[in-house]
């Protein structure tokens, strides 16, 4: 069946443009469109997704699970997932995890044909939303987390060596005193970011001290909180690492409340490298992880399986990770 990327590499334009113009988008130019039009209707391209689903059995959407859009780099994998699905000719189902939040038409999804595959963003390990769907057949792969409880594809970042690079970073400035704000242990990025923390201490003979690791849900208001516990005091620690962007903007934020200033009084480090981290004002210094790549890949990954491809030799692609040293890192006082 002839889908919008056949009129796009049939015109030599991207699918994008192609996309729109089907779709009838004042962005695309008036020639333009009706060339577009025209081979389409040439080709026998089916615009309409019931008659699509007729021919083809497939829905060509996908259902895309994630935990929080709060959080500033959700909304970068949104786009990268959604940019790549649209170029492999699918639309995207924005789902909020069924396993945090419990909604009726979520389940629906999981539970129906509505979609051809799922990709799954939110970190829980053990997910209920997982199984479900795998035991439906429906192809799947996970995003930034990884599940050890069954077998599907994952395309993660390389978790455990960003704790190895933050660690060099903080102790070649001096700190040998250093706390981690971290994610409840059901989370596999989180605990992968965490026993990589622990065990770059360990080589380097650091202290892990345990009243000075929080672990937590992700919202600003715990992270302030769980911040302000481990610095107003006269015994904290000269360097906090914290899992995610988010959670060191919460740092930041008790550390600005107790008049203590950032890098000249306390280090802090985030991952993710989110569009936030790169603003003056904040200047993060944070681990990068290359969101767009990864997002590519679980797409390709999917629609591989949707279309009848064999699963990847390798179940697990883990992506490299590097630290980008900006602001809010510096000697210890």
């Amino acid at each position: 069946m002839v889908t919008s990327v056949d009129v796009a590499r049939h015109l030599g334009l991207s699918q994008s443009t192609v996309s729109r113009a089907l779709r009838g988008h004042p962005s695309v130019a008036p020639a333009t469109k009706a060339r577009i039009l025209s081979v389409a209707r040439e080709l026998g391209y089916v615009p309409d997704a019931a008659a699509r689903m007729m021919v083809t059995r497939r829905t060509h959407a996908v259902g895309v699970v994630v935990a929080d859009l709060t959080s500033p780099i959700y909304p970068v994998i949104v786009e990268s997932l959604q940019n790549r699905l649209l170029e492999r000719g699918y639309r995207m189902v924005l789902i909020r995890d069924p396993d945090i939040s419990p909604d009726p038409e979520a389940v629906d999804v999981l539970d129906s044909a509505t979609v051809d595959g799922m990709i799954f963003v939110s970190a829980r390990e053990s997910s209920a939303a997982v199984r479900r769907v795998l035991d439906r057949g429906t192809p799947a792969v996970l995003l930034s987390r990884d599940d050890t409880t069954v077998e599907v594809e994952a395309v993660l970042a390389d978790d455990r060596r960003a704790g190895e690079l933050v660690v060099a970073h903080l102790e070649g400035l001096g700190h040998k005193s250093i706390g981690l704000l971290t994610t409840l242990r059901d989370r596999s990025n989180g605990r992968d970011r965490e026993d990589g923390f622990r065990a770059a201490m360990g080589r380097r003979g650091l202290q892990v001290r345990e009243d000075w690791i929080r672990h937590l849900r992700l919202t600003h208001e715990e992270g302030v909180r769980a911040a302000l516990e481990l610095l107003d005091t006269q015994d904290r620690p000269t360097a906090i690492y914290c899992v995610t962007d988010a959670l060191a903007f919460a740092v930041l934020d008790a550390a600005a409340q107790l008049g203590i200033s950032v890098p000249q009084q306390l280090s802090v480090v985030g991952f993710d490298d989110s569009g936030p981290a790169r603003w003056a004002f904040i200047n993060l210094t944070t681990v990068h992880q290359p969101i767009p790549e990864m997002s590519y890949l679980a797409v390709d990954r999917l629609a591989g399986r949707i279309e009848g491809e064999p699963p990847s030799e390798t179940m697990k692609t883990v992506f490299p990770v590097h630290m980008q040293v900006r602001g809010t890192t510096g000697p210890p006082a």
